[in-house]
C-alpha cells in the first residue's frame, strides 16, 4: 500500500517551496528587461535550488541512487546540449537531473512543454517565469514560433540543456499499440518498445540549433524494472514516493547515453527526419537485446553487458562519466 502520509508530507514541502520559488523567479522577469544575463542567472539558480531538493528526496531519502545505472558515453561537465530521449512516465524527469546535476547543468535545462501546462497552480507560473520552451499542439507548423522558442537561449548564448521527448507523449498499452498501426500503415518499422518518434519537432529544433553554441546532441536511452510480477513495467510516480527504500525493494532505472556531435548531422529536413526514425529503430533493437540479455541472465550482469558491447567511453557506477 502506498505511504499516503509520506507522499502528503512530500507534496506539501513542494508547495511551499514552489511558492518561494515563484517569488524569485518573477524578480528575474522584473529584472530582464535591464539585464538579460541576470535574468538568466536568477531563473537558473531558482531552478538548481528547487530541483535540488526533488533530487536529494528521490536519490538519497529514497534510496534510487544506488538502484540507477548509467552505460554509454561520458558527459562533460557544463556542456551545451540539446537532449533527446524516449518517454516512458512522469518520473523521467528524474533520470533527466540524474545527468544533468553532474554535469552541472540541472538549473540550466530547459524543457519542451505543452502550453497547458500553464494551467497548472503554482507550478505553471515557474515553468513560464524560467524560461520553458512553450509549445502548442502544432508549432511545428510556425517557423515564427520556432524561432521564438530559441531565440533568447541563442542570442545570449546562454548554458543550457534543451530537453525533447520527440515521440511528444508517455508510452503506454494503448499508445504503443496505435503506433505500432501507424507504422504500418506508413511501411515503417513496428517498434516492440518506443512509440514512433514524431519527427518534426525533432526537425525543427536541429535546425534552429544550427550555427549556435550548442553542438552535441545526448541521446538517452531509458528503462525501468519493477520488482514485481511485470519486471518492465514503468513505476508509477506516486508508487516511488510512497518507497521508503528504492534499490532494497528491487527498483532499477538505467540510463544509455550516447554523445552525437550536431555537425555530423544530416543538412536537409527529410534525411534528418529518417535519421531521427532509423535512431529510435536502434534504441528499440537495443532495449530488446538488452531485456532478453537480462532474461537468460537472470537480470543482473547482463544488463551492463548488454549496453556495454559496442560503445565507447562506458559510465560503470553512479559517478563516472561525467569529468571536468
Amino acid at each position: 500500500m502506498p505511504n499516503k502520509f509520506q507522499i502528503l508530507t512530500h507534496t506539501i514541502v513542494l508547495l511551499f517551496l514552489i511558492s518561494i520559488a515563484n517569488i524569485i523567479l518573477l524578480l528575474a522577469v522584473i529584472v530582464k528587461p535591464f539585464s538579460e544575463d541576470k535574468s538568466w542567472d536568477i531563473s537558473c539558480w531558482t531552478g538548481n535550488w528547487f530541483w535540488t531538493y526533488m533530487q536529494n528526496h528521490w536519490e538519497n531519502s529514497l534510496n534510487a541512487k544506488n538502484a540507477i545505472k548509467v552505460t554509454g558515453d561520458e558527459i562533460p561537465k557544463k556542456e551545451n546540449a540539446f537532449v533527446i530521449s524516449n518517454h516512458l512516465g512522469y518520473s523521467d524527469y528524474y533520470l533527466f537531473q540524474y545527468l544533468s546535476s553532474r554535469a552541472g547543468m540541472m538549473g540550466n535545462s530547459r524543457y519542451f512543454v505543452k502550453r497547458e501546462i500553464l494551467r497548472i497552480p503554482f507550478f505553471g507560473l515557474a515553468f513560464w517565469a524560467m524560461g520553458m520552451i512553450l509549445v502548442s499542439k502544432n508549432w511545428t507548423n510556425d517557423k515564427r514560433l520556432i524561432e521564438r522558442a530559441f531565440s533568447r537561449i541563442k542570442a545570449n548564448q546562454h548554458p543550457c540543456w534543451i530537453v525533447l521527448c520527440p515521440e511528444g507523449t508517455r508510452r503506454t498499452k494503448s499508445k504503443l499499440l496505435k503506433s505500432q498501426v501507424f507504422a504500418r500503415e506508413k511501411c515503417k518499422p513496428e517498434l516492440k518498445h518506443l512509440l514512433f518518434p514524431r519527427t518534426k519537432g525533432f526537425v525543427s529544433t536541429v535546425q534552429a540549433l544550427r550555427n549556435s553554441h550548442i553542438k552535441y546532441i545526448y541521446d538517452l536511452t531509458l528503462l525501468y524494472q519493477s520488482p514485481k510480477q511485470y519486471k518492465w513495467r514503468v513505476p508509477a510516480l506516486a508508487e516511488q514516493l510512497s518507497c521508503d527504500n528504492l534499490a532494497k525493494k528491487g527498483y532499477k532505472f538505467r540510463i544509455h547515453v550516447k554523445r552525437i556531435p550536431i555537425s555530423e548531422l544530416p543538412n536537409d529536413d527529410e534525411s534528418l527526419k529518417i535519421w531521427c526514425e532509423d535512431l529510435w529503430k536502434a534504441k528499440d533493437d537495443l532495449l530488446d537485446d538488452w531485456m532478453i540479455y537480462s532474461k537468460e541472465s537472470n537480470g543482473t550482469n547482463g544488463i551492463a553487458h548488454s549496453f556495454d558491447s559496442g560503445t565507447n567511453g562506458v559510465c560503470h557506477g553512479h559517478e563516472n562519466g561525467f569529468k571536468a
